[in-house]
């Protein structure tokens, strides 16, 4: 990115659109464009340069350099995470097949990913099976997909071993388990003075027999 020219697309936009905010004292990079990965990073690079010896100019630059590298990987896992979650976890009807490819040697990069890319995209467009395999999905097991599971907790009934599996994992189904919970602490709480109550009850009752007997 910065061999492509990021620095000087950042130099531009900061000049016409974030130099002024940032005196004014108004800049929020957690809105807008300005929250976009390769811009917040070099903040302070940016706002000094010029203004500071060329060895900090060059220490910040560095430290832009490695913000980026790091918050770059953080959304890549983010991005890796959502397709595993959305696509090969809880795929539904609808939903089109991954495939995967190898990007782990860069030099190969035409031949392992663009060229099977491209070959993949063409074949839906052409309403072809693509030659490659998509990826196989993790849940990927034998299972009914026409078993019915009640769930009394949402009163809904759910279709099949996977969506079943996803119900219950889902924020509706845990926020009733969460209610459920919380009410039977409270019945718990509740028996558990009533049991204290009818204890002292009971020793009262014999203290008094042991009274009158004396």
């Amino acid at each position: 990115m910065v061999a492509a020219g990021l620095l000087e697309e950042l130099r531009d936009f900061h000049q016409r659109y974030n130099q002024e905010k940032v005196a004014e004292n108004c800049q929020d990079y957690q809105h807008g464009i300005f929250q976009s990965i390769g811009f917040k990073e070099f903040h302070e690079y940016l706002i000094t340069e010029g203004k500071c010896p060329q060895e900090t100019s060059a220490l910040l630059l560095e430290k832009g350099i490695q913000a980026l590298k790091l918050v770059t990987k953080r959304y890549a896992r983010k991005q890796n995470k959502w397709v595993r979650n959305r696509f090969l976890r809880r795929p539904g009807p609808n939903v089109p097949p991954v495939y995967g490819l190898e990007v782990s040697d860069l030099s190969q990069w035409d031949e392992n990913v663009l060229k099977p890319a491209l070959q993949i995209v063409e074949s839906f467009i052409q309403g072809r099976q693509p030659s490659a395999d998509p990826v196989k999905m993790e849940s990927e097991i034998k299972e009914d997909k026409r078993s019915h599971h009640m769930c009394e907790l949402c009163n809904r009934v759910i279709i099949g071993d996977r969506e079943w599996a996803a119900h219950t994992k889902s924020k509706s189904h845990l926020r009733h388990l969460k209610k459920r919970r919380k009410l039977q602490l409270k019945l718990s709480a509740v028996e558990s003075r009533v049991s204290v109550t009818e204890t002292q009850g009971d020793r009262e009752g014999t203290e008094d027999l042991g009274q009158g007997r004396n």
